[in-house]
């Protein structure tokens, strides 16, 4: 949270590898800020077919086991291969999809204040998303204020400053990965609160 440009590149590699939770995103980003498609060893050769290649280093997470951490590996699909050089089919948003896509974020999140377009459905459909579900971060952001520069802060621009985040950097990581640049729609300005955090 330095800046925003880590941040945002932060975000991308966690659009990319959503399905883990957020300590092993960082480690991914920390290690492997290109990684795409992660899994373990053993999902690559079962499910998919594919063998890591001689020589890849593996990205380790921490794994919590109850009274101690060890360590795991996974590796990007970049460190893999398959003897018949078939590509893996990662999920791709398809424009043909567009119409579909809007009308279910409509149906999910609730009336959609903008759904001309995809980009602009999937940044309603997150601001609804973080309004109905902010009390659920917001204690836990002002419990843990202290030594922050948010310490000074009332809760009112804890807040401000909070939905802010949340809604851009959701929206900036469902855009990525719906294959919509979020980088023509979002700027400093939209971020200027990370480093608060």
């Amino acid at each position: 949270t330095d800046n925003y440009q880590k941040w945002t590149s932060f975000l991308k590699t966690a659009a990319a590898n959503y399905k883990y939770p957020f300590y092993d995103q960082v480690l991914i980003f920390a290690q492997r800020p290109d990684a795409t498609a992660c899994a373990e060893i053993e999902l690559w050769n079962k499910h998919f077919g594919r063998w890591v290649n001689k020589g890849a280093k593996g990205i380790a997470l921490l794994e919590d086991s109850g009274n101690r951490y060890k360590l795991r590996h996974v590796f990007d699909i970049s460190d893999t291969h398959d003897r018949y050089n078939r590509p893996v089919n990662i999920w791709k948003m398809n424009e043909r999809n567009e119409e579909l896509v809007i009308e279910s974020l409509s149906n999910t999140f609730g009336e959609l204040e903008n759904n001309k377009s995809l980009s602009s459905a999937i940044i309603s459909a997150v601001s609804n998303s973080v309004d109905d579900n902010f009390s659920d971060y917001f204690e836990t952001v002002v419990d843990s204020k202290e030594d922050s520069f948010l310490e000074e802060l009332d809760e009112l621009n804890i807040e401000v400053r909070l939905k802010e985040i949340l809604k851009n950097s959701i929206a900036y990581m469902v855009l990525y990965r719906s294959g919509i640049n979020p980088d023509n729609m979002f700027s400093f300005e939209d971020f200027r609160y990370i480093t608060e955090f």
